[in-house]
């Protein structure tokens, strides 16, 4: 039985969620304490309560004094199965969240799994669904095919967006040799892209148009094409967000910032192509969130990548790792080089 401290770092939901997802693709059961302890309000909340639903469901998955609120588990994991699951969490608990968690738990087993997630899609403290399609999704594309489909737009605190994902992926790590990921340098910037979205009740005041037109002007000065699209829709609370992504050689960087109740569009706008500049001012091969959700796909492949900032999540990604999977990591904190050796590589 693995014993994982929640307290660790940055005492986030991180930690279990990478926990679940692990135990899944290595078969040992885990016992976790201290579950968000860093946070104002501890222990399981909706998003989380959710991941262990829905591994119990693809894979029979066991688990105890799994509640909201719950500081401790004990998991037993099973085996993924293909199927198709539905879930409604019912408030704005963040469906990307959710879907990270299984589409790592998935992508090593060889079956097929498909996920229709009805919550928030573009909400707080966690990537917005617009990422999770065009920067997290393709960077898998070694390890096998995720796509993402955002059917409607769910923003806090009602949410009743709809996400639906399908991950195909590599068979379990006993099996074939999996490919390593090595994302150390980013190539050329081949062109810019993004999606601005807001609720149909923004409209009259052009809050899309002007996020769109603000990125576009300002991104005109990188020489590259600009493509990016806006769009309206109705939702169950009134939102807005763009996510920006600068497509290279060999990878995508991405940005993204979330509106709020009194900041003018082109403020929120702004925040996201500073973001993305700033990026591709650095040598970075990914951003800074990107890397903190890859470290587990490392873990089992082996391989290194290059960021801007070692972040604190990033770090608690790399203690789970090292409590499921016989691997080491080296991390460079000045040049944002993290490396990865599992101890089945020929290395």
């Amino acid at each position: 039985m693995i014993e994982i401290d929640g307290s660790h770092g940055e005492g986030g939901g991180a930690i279990l969620r990478t926990a679940l997802a692990l135990s899944t693709i290595t078969g040992k059961p885990f016992r976790i304490t201290k579950i968000r302890s860093g946070r104002p309000q501890p222990g399981l909340k909706r998003e989380h309560l959710y991941c262990i639903r829905i591994l119990q469901e693809l894979s029979g998955a066991k688990c105890e004094d799994a509640h909201l609120g719950s500081e401790s588990i004990m998991f037993v994991p099973g085996k993924i199965k293909s199927k198709k699951v539905s879930y409604d969490l019912e408030t704005a608990a963040s469906t990307t969240l959710v879907a990270q968690c299984v589409i790592l738990a998935a992508i090593f087993s060889g079956k097929r799994a498909t996920l229709s997630l009805t919550g928030g899609t573009d909400v707080k403290w966690s990537v917005p669904a617009d990422y999770l399609a065009n920067i997290f999704a393709p960077a898998l594309k070694p390890l096998g095919d995720v796509s993402v489909r955002i059917v409607r737009r769910g923003y806090y605190p009602r949410g009743q967006g709809l996400l639906e994902v399908t991950v195909k992926g590599h068979e379990q790590m006993d099996g074939s040799r999996l490919p390593r990921l090595e994302l150390l340098t980013r190539g050329n910037l081949l062109v810019v892209e993004g999606v601005v979205h807001a609720s149909l009740a923004l409209e009259d005041a052009q809050v899309a148009l002007r996020m769109k037109e603000m990125a576009e002007l300002s991104l005109a000065t990188l020489s590259k094409p600009v493509l990016v699209r806006q769009s309206y829709s109705e939702t169950a609370n009134t939102g807005a967000e763009i996510t920006l992504w600068a497509r290279c050689q060999r990878t995508v960087l991405g940005a993204s910032a979330l509106g709020e109740q009194g900041v003018r569009a082109e403020k929120v706008a702004e925040r996201a192509v500073k973001e993305l500049k700033e990026l591709l001012a650095s040598d970075a091969a990914v951003d800074e969130h990107l890397a903190d959700q890859l470290v587990p796909y490392l873990a089992v492949c082996g391989g290194s990548l290059k960021t801007t900032k070692i972040t604190d999540h990033l770090r608690s990604n790399v203690y789970v790792c090292e409590r499921f999977l016989d691997v080491t990591f080296a991390m460079d904190e000045h040049m944002g080089i993290v490396r990865s050796t599992p101890s089945s590589t020929d290395e």
